[in-house]
């Protein structure tokens, strides 16, 4: 249709219309769920002032008022709170042009920028969501697009399924395509980024802690990861996933530095290397214990925090060590990402502490909770060890008429710690952590903060363990002589049931789990079965899409041809591409041997279609006579040209005397044919 002499200039119908909005419809409803939802009215006040255009009762918009409307739609992107230079400004004022399109479309040329603005939106659309639903809603978009594009250069309005039909062809000839290009194509990394903005992009585990923080996260049912054990499973009590360390403490809010630093200086400052983590682990032998052998597959965040079981000894991946034996990505999770790790949980890490660690685990505040500090001195006094004390306070919480509660109350943010061990007594697990941590610490004892996640659901279908949101946790980790850091869960002595199974069972009685979410699959237990089934779904396409990088890719010619060569590789390709060209040709019938058209009935044929242009449809039995008597009575002010025309056609099909008149006549079917369309 791009070739010489194609007219793009003629107007699209009022179907062709109708399907240009329906694709856009389509093309935009996924990304409302991301980008401003008020540019779809947009969309449709566009589409609806056309329509009317074409139907006479409004005139064409003039520039003015173009330029009006447009700066009134880009006012409004600036005012959305997006970020100037980031990646939902750039798709928004795409969405905006693409919708604005719509008051201007006229002539097929018009129809066709709106489609190819459409697939460049779809492929944007995969920039926010790599599902498998999405995956299928992208090819489904792609065959409305490419209906439309079919629908634009034609005049019936009664060939939706045909059009349909005849897309979802096309997209099907390029799937053996898609196939090698998947399989063989070279895994380049992207060439250029856009920044993502950090309110909206960010989701899942924060890198402060303050009462509340962790409660209102855990009402949210969003994967977190997955896990693929390749070995045998720990037991649900031991499936703590090591997240953020937070070590300073302002009286309410536990932070990872005394300095609020941006993800990018954080990394910095942790950043260390793989064998002085082994240093830091293996100092003692037999210290170390069974090692766990697993795959992560992380959803996108925003942020650079992992979580996994520690201490990790190794990473495949775009991850580092970092120096409190946590691991971080080096960019922030903008597509979910797969990595191959071996952990140590049992191994004994910093037996000898070093002095700058020592004093931020000691870390707090001059004044403020002074009855918990005073409560410290007095079980410090009454306690034999260390241990001892540890024990005391653990059991207080066991004791005392402690409440783990997913509706925790407000605290006296001067006086958290107070409020919570001595008034209030009703916390989610950061209180709990929050609170043991203090008391450690004003006891003299190094202790940390530690955030993540804690258990996860099996899916017995896929075997593997999937973590969400609700199953974030915060507990502590406490340095003790020759033994290094150990970890204390102190929600373990109020509400074990959690830790043994789950949030859901641990808070059943008060019926707070996901209480905002009533339509939940994982609040309702009749539909957990389906949900595992979408689940296995989505990990299989994670793992085996997603997941395909370079090294697997690698991996795979290396298991189909051996050693690699580059003459083997090239004539690999070579080959592939053969076979699908002469796949499309076969398909295509250009094997066929070409049956040329006589000259008048191949201009008979444009005559008709001129005709089916201006609404009259040729049926198969319909005589050129026939057809005439129609058309004149249907087109008055082309009635001599329509007679001509039928004249001069039956007497090349019916009068072979006049053969030496065939070329004249030839010549004057085209010069009326040309004085038709332009009278119209």
């Amino acid at each position: 249709m791009f070739f010489k002499g194609f007219p793009q200039n003629n107007q699209i119908t009022y179907a062709g219309m109708l399907w240009l909005l329906a694709a856009q419809l389509v093309v935009m409803a996924p990304l409302a769920f991301y980008l401003p939802v008020w540019l779809i009215p947009v969309l449709l006040l566009s589409a609806g002032w056309r329509i009317r255009v074409m139907k006479g009762h409004h005139e064409q918009p003039g520039n003015l008022i173009k330029i009006i409307i447009s700066g009134l739609g880009v006012g409004a992107l600036f005012l959305s709170g997006m970020e100037l230079v980031s990646l939902d400004m750039i798709a928004s004022l795409l969405m905006l042009g693409f919708s604005y399109k719509a008051i201007e479309i006229i002539q097929r040329r018009d129809g066709v920028v709106v489609i190819l603005t459409g697939f460049i939106l779809i492929a944007v659309l995969f920039l926010y969501s790599q599902t498998i639903l999405t995956a299928l809603y992208g090819v489904f978009a792609l065959i409305v697009l490419s209906g439309a594009m079919i629908a634009i250069h034609q005049s019936s309005s009664h060939q939706i399924i045909k059009d349909l039909k005849l897309s979802s062809l096309m997209l099907m000839l390029c799937f053996p395509l898609m196939i090698v290009l998947f399989l063989f194509a070279p895994r380049l990394p992207p060439l250029w980024s856009v920044p993502v903005p950090g309110g909206s992009a960010k989701t899942g585990m924060s890198d402060m802690m303050s009462p509340g923080s962790i409660t209102s996260l855990s009402q949210s049912d969003e994967l977190a990861f997955n896990v693929k054990f390749l070995g045998a499973r720990p037991k649900q009590t031991e499936l703590y996933w090591y997240g953020i360390v937070l070590q300073h403490f302002d009286g309410n809010t536990w932070t990872q530095f005394a300095q609020q630093l941006d993800a990018k200086a954080v990394k910095s400052k942790l950043k260390t290397s793989q064998r002085q983590i082994h240093q830091r682990l293996f100092q003692q032998d037999g210290s170390k214990g069974v090692g766990l052998e697993y795959e992560v597959i992380y959803e996108k965040s925003g942020q650079p925090w992992l979580f996994a079981l520690s201490p990790v000894v190794s990473i495949k991946g775009d991850a580092f060590f970092g120096n409190d034996f946590r691991i971080i990505a080096n960019q922030d999770l903008l597509e979910p990402m797969l990595l191959s790790l071996v952990s140590y949980p049992q191994a004994l890490r910093d037996v000898q502490l070093p002095t700058a660690s020592r004093q931020l685990a000691l870390q707090l505040p001059e004044q403020g909770n002074e009855q918990s500090r005073l409560l410290a001195q007095q079980l410090v006094a009454t306690s034999t060890s260390k241990q001892d004390y540890i024990d005391n306070i653990l059991k207080r919480y066991q004791q005392q008429a402690f409440y783990y509660t997913l509706r925790p109350p407000l605290m006296d943010q001067n006086n958290s710690i107070d409020d919570f061990l001595f008034n209030q007594k009703k916390g989610f697990c950061e209180h709990y952590a929050g609170s043991f941590v203090f008391m450690m610490r004003a006891a003299g004892i190094p202790a940390r903060v530690i955030v993540g996640y804690q258990g996860g659901e099996w899916n017995n279908n896929g075997h593997f363990l999937s973590v969400r949101q609700y199953d974030a946790h915060a507990w502590a980790e406490v340095w003790l002589e020759n033994r290094g850091w150990i970890r204390f869960d102190p929600t373990a002595m109020v509400a074990p049931e959690r830790i043994e199974h789950n949030l859901q069972t641990a808070v059943d009685k008060e019926g707070s789990f996901l209480e905002a979410q009533t339509f939940s699959l994982s609040k309702n237990q009749w539909l957990i079965s389906l949900r595992q089934r979408i689940d296995s779904t989505q990990y299989a396409w994670r793992r085996f899409v997603l997941g395909y990088d370079s090294d697997s890719q690698t991996q795979l010619l290396k298991r189909l041809f051996g050693d690699l060569s580059v003459q083997k590789i090239a004539f690999l390709v070579g080959g592939l591409f053969a076979a699908i060209i002469l796949l499309w040709v076969v398909f295509l019938g250009l094997t066929k041997k070409h049956v040329s058209i006589a000259a008048e009935h191949r201009l008979y044929q444009h005559f008709c279609d001129f005709l089916e242009q201006q609404g009259i449809s040729r049926e198969p039995s319909q005589t050129p006579q026939a057809l005439s008597q129609i058309a004149i009575t249907k087109l008055p002010g082309l009635a001599t040209e329509i007679k001509a025309f039928t004249r001069v056609y039956s007497a090349l099909c019916y009068e072979p005397d006049q053969h030496h008149l065939h070329q004249q006549q030839i010549n004057s079917l085209k010069k009326l044919l040309k004085k038709m369309q332009r009278q119209r």
